[in-house]
């Protein structure tokens, strides 16, 4: 009977269309009507019916009159059901089924992971530390919670205790979100857990524990608690909540204001409870804000580094401060060691040290903060700085071929300037022959750190034949990877042969030059004599008028008079042109002496690396003398100041490292551009740059800098993963170099940002403030085991609704197409059709 009675209800249920569910059993059930007219409709429909049945009276009356009354009723119920099925089904019956059932409430949680989340306090009242170590089940004492940042304490409590406290054996359903600049609409609780198994209180997730590990970094660079309160509010808006708790150190730097956000949760009657994370006094942490030396210094003088040393709640503790240096890029040597005691918070402590070089090197100090104990970040404990040792006095080298009077007199010269310490050789003298110069020599150099020691190297018209097989090697070296400059005076003897033979391999030093003779340039004798016959003067470029190398007065008035009245020139040195990217200085005054490239260039000089390379075409400089001594020697002096100043002080590069911004967080891409000063210096060849990144003691990271979005740059970028200054260096050259090449660097400052880092300490006055708004209340961690009990709200009733559409349940179409087809079987009958 059981199975029958069921069959039978399934009938009923499938005629009257009417779907079924658990609950609907022990509901109570309606009939609404979704399309029933209202009002003035109402009355207009209900007099349209009337008129239709009293229409259809008349109408049975005047057609069937033959027929019984009796039967005429019939025919009229049948055409009126019909009818009234029509007017049903445009109605739209629908049944409605309620019923209440009891649910679970909605806990939120809102968990700040700004970065000062990442922070470990000082946690100075030992009282209230003991107490909140013993609630988060740690060991007691102050020195445990230092250890520990604020969001591992949080998530410490909420694994622990506040979650399974807050789920009250499943009558509440918990959902953890964190937020920063905003709220995260993913929950950390109720999705990890699982949801709550009502027989045993334990999770889906994890059979053994309530609630799974909680993975959460402190990663937010600002925080906005009202906007994430308002965000969370929304989302869970027409859900039973039966309170929120924030978990935050209080510090809301962005954003909506938190007053305004914990209105909209008051109008919702949501109470606020808040756990405090940190301490008042704030996180510990010891900094090197800097190292301090000049950038340049003289070889053999006494100089200072000084270290200065700041600290924030680490009074009277004691570290060991460690600075080290290194020559030229090879091991770190300990410099000093010495233990220090941390002085007042924000006063800066300074660690004078003394240091003197006897060589010059490029130096470079770190000092290093160690021993400390738990600070806020150890990122700031390291910072370095880097000095250049020179000597007083720039060091030349000046190689002639044979003797000849501007040989005499630019020796001379130099000889006698104060700020040049000169060492001459003459290829062409006796082997008894001493080289007179302020440090004579006895042979030339004969290896790279011999050739080294000199900053600039004049050649005047040399005999390579005369030196070793390696000094072409030294010349490339000393230029191209140590930063010096090369001088080539172009003489009657020698020049000619040699740029004759420049594919020789021992002459491939004369692709350092700033021009270019191709193989076959013939200059005809006839037209070399007649420049010869009468003396012509240098022409000088525009970028010769302005470059200081012809400034023999301050007055441009007087200065251009002193260039028209210097003595002319007899012999000059043809070139075919100069190389892309050189500063061509001076050219030929005689217009006869020029080719398809213009005229011919006599005077040009041209980057090579860090190294500077400078030709000059002719060789009666001399002359000027006749005018005043000063012309010659200031001419020649500049000249060689430009080409070896640049090596003292560490080399001059054709292109300038650059970045987009001046200051980097954390986490952010940096974009390193190499823009070269003159593009057209960049070799057709020059398919990218290689570089490296220190960080510190981490291995250097190799960078490749390809060619950028504009003409004439080099780029690449990095991530800044962690906070204090980034060194990059750059050279020009194959990858393998970076070693032996100085190279151009730039240090890209990475700081922690100021909205989270600027006040770091727990601000309760905003924590304390939300809480009482919303009715709620604010908990230490000491407490942390009462939160739960701020809120009353468990399981909540709710109203269940089912509306089953009927007016298209297979019963009207039954019914009406019965009732059709039958009207039509009895007129048919009666002969009404």
């Amino acid at each position: 009977m059981g199975g029958a009675d069921q069959m039978i209800s399934q009938f009923f249920k499938w005629l009257f269309g009417i779907g079924s569910a658990s609950w609907m059993e022990q509901g109570r059930w309606r009939l609404d009507w979704l399309a029933a007219p209202r009002g003035e409709t109402a009355l207009l429909v209900g007099l349209a019916l009337i008129a239709v049945v009293a229409g259809l009276v008349m109408l049975y009356r005047w057609e069937a009159g033959h027929v019984s009354a009796m039967r005429r009723r019939a025919l009229i119920v049948l055409r009126l059901t019909v009818i009234a099925c029509i007017v049903l089904i445009l109605f739209e019956p629908v049944i409605v089924v309620t019923t209440q059932e009891e649910v679970p409430s909605h806990q939120i949680v809102l968990l700040d992971n700004s970065q000062s989340m990442g922070l470990r306090d000082t946690w100075k009242d030992t009282d209230e530390a003991a107490a909140a170590a013993g609630k988060l089940q740690l060991a007691a004492g102050a020195e445990t919670l230092r250890e520990h940042t604020r969001l591992e304490l949080a998530a410490r409590l909420l694994e622990n205790q506040l979650i399974p406290d807050l789920r009250a054996d499943g009558d509440r359903v918990v959902h953890v979100h964190t937020f920063a600049e905003q709220f995260n609409t993913r929950s950390e609780a109720s999705e990890r857990p699982g949801p709550v198994d009502a027989a045993n209180g334990k999770t889906s997730a994890d059979p053994e524990s309530d609630v799974a590990p909680l993975h959460i970094t402190a990663q937010g660079e600002a925080t906005a608690l009202g906007t994430a309160l308002r965000q969370a509010l929304l989302a869970y808006r027409g859900l039973p909540i039966s309170g929120i708790v924030v978990i935050s150190d209080g510090q809301s730097n962005s954003g909506e204001a938190v007053s305004s956000a914990a209105q909209l949760a008051v109008d919702e009657k949501i109470a606020i409870a808040t756990v405090t994370m940190g301490t008042t006094e704030g996180p510990r942490n010891a900094q090197i804000t800097e190292v301090q030396t000049n950038p340049v210094a003289f070889i053999k003088d006494s100089n200072r580094v000084t270290v200065s040393v700041q600290s924030t709640g680490m009074e009277g503790a004691p570290a060991t401060l460690l600075v080290e240096k290194r020559r030229d890029g090879g091991v770190w040597e300990e410099m000093s060691q010495q233990e220090i005691v941390l002085n007042l918070e924000g006063r800066l402590q300074s660690f004078p040290l003394e240091f003197s070089e006897e060589s010059p090197c490029r130096l470079e100090f770190r000092a290093q903060l160690t021993d400390v104990g738990p600070e806020m970040t150890q990122d700031d404990n390291t910072a370095t700085a880097e000095v250049r040792i020179i000597r007083q006095k720039l060091k030349v080298l000046f190689i002639a071929g044979a003797t000849f009077p501007e040989v005499q007199f630019l020796r001379n010269s130099l000889m006698r300037d104060r700020g040049i310490e000169v060492s001459t050789w003459l290829m062409a003298a006796d082997a008894d022959y001493e080289h007179p110069g302020n440090v004579p020599i006895q042979r030339l150099p004969q290896t790279q750190d011999e050739l080294n020691e000199y900053d600039c190297v004049i050649l005047y018209d040399p005999d390579p034949s005369r030196w070793s097989e390696n000094f072409s090697d030294l010349l490339m070296h000393f230029v191209a990877r140590a930063g010096g400059g090369l001088i080539y005076i172009a003489g009657e003897m020698q020049t000619a042969g040699l740029f004759d033979r420049q594919s020789d391999d021992r002459l491939q030093w004369l692709t350092l030059l700033p021009v270019i003779r191709e193989p076959g340039l013939f200059r005809s004798q006839v037209l070399m004599k007649l420049s010869a016959e009468a003396p012509w003067r240098l022409q000088l470029t525009p970028s010769g008028v302005r470059d200081p190398l012809f400034q023999f007065s301050e007055e441009s008035e007087k200065n251009q008079q002193i260039l028209e009245s210097l003595p002319g020139m007899y012999w000059h040195f043809p070139v075919t042109r100069a190389k892309p990217g050189a500063t061509v200085l001076a050219v030929h005054g005689d217009p006869r002496m020029r080719n398809e490239f213009g005229p011919e260039v006599l005077l040009a000089t041209q980057l090579v690396g860090p190294g500077r390379t400078t030709f000059v075409g002719f060789d009666s400089t001399y002359r000027w003398r006749y005018l005043d001594d000063q012309y010659f020697d200031g001419f020649w002096a500049r000249i060689v100041d430009r080409a070896g100043r640049s090596k003292q002080l560490g080399g001059v590069y054709p292109f300038r490292l650059t970045t987009d911004q001046t200051e980097y967080q954390p986490g952010r891409q940096v974009r390193i551009v190499a823009r070269f000063h003159d593009p057209s210096m960049i070799e057709s060849g020059l398919s990218q740059l290689y570089g490296e990144l220190d960080r510190g003691d981490e291995a250097a990271i190799p960078l490749v800098l390809q060619p950028g979005g504009q003409e004439g740059e080099f780029e690449t970028s990095f991530t800044a993963d962690q906070a204090g200054p980034h060194f990059v260096r750059v050279w020009m050259g194959d990858e393998t170099q970076g070693s032996m090449v100085q190279a151009a660097t730039l240090t890209v400052n990475v700081a922690l940002p100021n909205l989270e880092f600027a006040n770091p300490t727990l601000n309760q006055a905003i924590l304390e403030a939300l809480a009482a708004q919303t009715g709620g209340k604010m908990y230490p961690l000491s407490r942390c085991d009462e939160v739960a009990n701020a809120f009353s709200i468990r399981k909540v009733s709710r109203v269940l609704e089912d509306r089953q559409e009927v007016w298209n349940a297979p019963i009207f179409f039954v019914v009406f197409m019965t009732a059709l087809i039958a009207e039509w079987l009895l007129r048919k009958k009666y002969r009404l059709i």
